[in-house]
């Protein structure tokens, strides 16, 4: 069943709303540079901070300021990790009532998978590719070292 978990669809779902991706200044730093424009320069025309004082990506139109809805992510090789750990978040992998809504909103996501067949799945895509956080700064739904098996 792991190929058939998720599947990107590709369709910016996870794109839209308001406040949700959250930076750390590593990622600011490297979408700076992507862009070829200075750190000071990017954090004042594309971040702003959340009212917990996390600093994330600007909206227009209610989606991510990189969303272009022809052109997919216009900074998908440098995206934050957030961006790339999607449907894999903390509400997700443990709430039964979360993964529903999840599996309504994004077509990639298997309707027929389990919770415990997505949770030991996504566990294993975010160790594999480093995105769980540790940094309080960093976006709450990548903290999820607690979830892993003692």
């Amino acid at each position: 069943m792991k190929e058939t978990i998720f599947s990107c669809q590709r369709c910016g779902h996870c794109c839209e709303g308001k406040g949700g991706i959250v930076l750390t200044l590593p990622e600011l730093e490297k979408i700076a540079i992507f862009l070829d424009v200075e750190q000071a320069t990017f954090q004042k025309k594309y971040t702003e901070l959340s009212p917990e004082g996390k600093l994330r990506l600007k909206t227009k139109n209610n989606f991510c300021i990189f969303f272009n809805s022809k052109r997919g992510c216009l900074i998908h090789p440098v995206k934050p990790k957030v961006c790339a750990a999607w449907p894999f978040f903390r509400g997700n992998l443990i709430d039964e009532m979360a993964l529903a809504m999840a599996k309504t909103y994004c077509p990639g996501i298997n309707p027929k998978v389990s919770l415990d067949q997505f949770k030991r799945y996504g566990l294993d895509y975010l160790k594999k590719k480093q995105l769980i956080s540790t940094d309080s700064n960093g976006p709450t739904a990548l903290q999820v070292s607690d979830l892993f098996a003692k």
